[in-house]
């Protein structure tokens, strides 16, 4: 699996297929049995230092906001991965702030991150990790739960900041529509091993990548077979 930098990439599969399991392998929250893992050219090990340096230029959106969101307010909360990195009070501040107003939780800042909707809690962790200036942002279905108006606000956040700070994008959704319409490349996983990996277009159109993943067209056909076999 090879990403390019500054590009739009979809990691997909069934349920089980290891998407998950592969984006923390990604990360060095788990240890890879074999195989060589490489992040901006440096190979990616257990040792401490080598991985704290890959993982300044790593940001990672877990599926459950509540899995990082922890501090009592939303601003300490998007400041923490700041401090982490021991940079200058001023520029903490200065970061955090930015890092609310691109995701329009500024003015939330005093609030605690769990009195916040679940969309608002999704911006609020994206925010946690702006402050790190991350080059490669991670999103683990990072439209699942949200209704129509916050994907859209989702994504025109994530793509103001992709081209404005030339991140590369890598996310996992079982939703081809956004795949379709968003990715430029997808690779796909089957039981652990890769099924596809190319155009996102093209990849889509192909009958046994349809036949892995479903579609709406599947859909469609099963609520009218109910319609035709409902009595009149």
């Amino acid at each position: 699996m090879q990403i390019e930098q500054e590009s739009i990439y979809a990691l997909l599969g069934n349920n089980g297929a290891g998407k998950s399991t592969l984006l923390r392998l990604m990360v060095g929250l788990l240890k890879p049995k074999s195989g060589t893992i490489k992040i901006f050219g440096k190979t990616l090990t257990r040792n401490r230092k080598q991985l704290w340096k890959i993982r300044q230029q790593i940001g990672f959106l877990f599926q459950n906001p509540d899995d990082q969101l922890f501090a009592p307010t939303i601003a300490e909360d998007v400041a923490f991965g700041a401090r982490n990195l021991k940079l200058p009070e001023e520029e903490v501040q200065k970061r955090t702030e930015w890092a609310l107003k691109a995701v329009n939780l500024l003015h939330y800042k005093n609030e605690s991150p769990f009195n916040l909707s679940w969309g608002q809690k999704k911006r609020a962790a994206l925010a946690g990790l702006l402050v790190l200036k991350p080059k490669l942002l991670i999103l683990d279905e990072p439209f699942a739960n949200l209704d129509f108006q916050s994907i859209h606000n989702h994504i025109k956040i994530i793509e103001t900041l992709r081209t404005q700070e030339k991140m590369t994008i890598l996310f996992t959704t079982h939703h081809l529509f956004f795949v379709e319409k968003w990715a430029q490349k997808v690779f796909i996983l089957k039981d652990g091993k890769k099924f596809y990996e190319g155009d996102a277009i093209k990849g889509l159109s192909n009958p046994k990548i349809k036949n892995l993943l479903g579609s709406y067209e599947q859909i469609e056909e099963l609520f009218q077979s109910f319609k035709k076999s409902s009595p009149p």
